[in-house]
């Protein structure tokens, strides 16, 4: 899945990634932008959170306090090496960057067959399955604000972060 950075802004690879970030399994039928193919893990384009007491990352649901998008799938591509699993850190994007992600929710979380259908202007939030969504999550936090919407020939969601 693909982080595209369309303006840049910080990249930190500070924090080391929970056990859980390798694992996690991102298949979910009522989400239209993943699918049983997509690899698991998190994903770059996903919701990056701390939890615990040390700097940790993990993938974010409604609950956590988001701290950024992950930047790349922590499988890596087939064609390169593996860095996140060798070193056991990711890349977190965070700060005012303009992006564009392939990955977010595309039902609500209530009812699956309720399309979610995004405008330039909505607020983003955490999903539950730490992907951006415009259904207001527990912890409030805006993810950030949509610049583009996505459609059939550029599926894309394009945001300018907030946090």
């Amino acid at each position: 899945m693909a982080l595209n950075l369309l303006i840049r802004t910080q990249m930190s690879s500070i924090c080391k990634l929970a056990e859980v970030g390798f694992i996690k399994d991102n298949y979910d039928e009522n989400n239209t932008t993943v699918s049983i193919e997509t690899p698991r893990g998190v994903l770059g384009g996903s919701i990056a959170a701390v939890c615990g007491d040390d700097y940790v990352a993990v993938p974010c649901d409604s609950d956590l306090q988001p701290i950024g998008l992950f930047a790349n799938d922590a499988a890596g591509a087939p064609f390169e090496n593996a860095p996140a699993i060798a070193s056991g850190k990711v890349t977190v994007c965070k700060g005012m960057a303009s992006i564009e992600v392939d990955v977010y929710e595309s039902q609500t979380e209530a009812n699956a067959n309720v399309s979610l259908t995004y405008n330039v202007g909505d607020k983003l939030y955490s999903s539950a399955n730490g992907l951006l969504t415009k259904e207001v999550s527990t912890s409030e936090v805006v993810i950030g604000i949509v610049t583009k919407t996505p459609s059939p020939s550029s599926p894309s969601l394009g945001l300018d972060m907030r946090i």
